[in-house]
């Protein structure tokens, strides 16, 4: 599975691939973002991204 982000002012996508991939809503200081959590292995990395930064988000199988 993979998971293509777009952010403002970045032509290239982030890319994140793994067996499972998290996307959840997270707030914190009143500020918000999206956390992405992938799998790899038994493994899993983790990384905010601020919700308004985001542009789209498309999912490839």
């Amino acid at each position: 599975m993979e998971l293509l982000v777009y952010v403002k002012g970045r032509r290239d996508p982030f890319t994140y691939s793994g067996d499972r991939i998290d996307v959840l809503d997270f707030e914190m200081n009143g500020i918000k973002y999206k956390q992405i959590r992938y799998f790899r292995k038994g493994f899993s990395k983790s990384e905010l991204i601020e919700s308004e930064l985001i542009t789209r988000m498309r999912e490839k199988k």
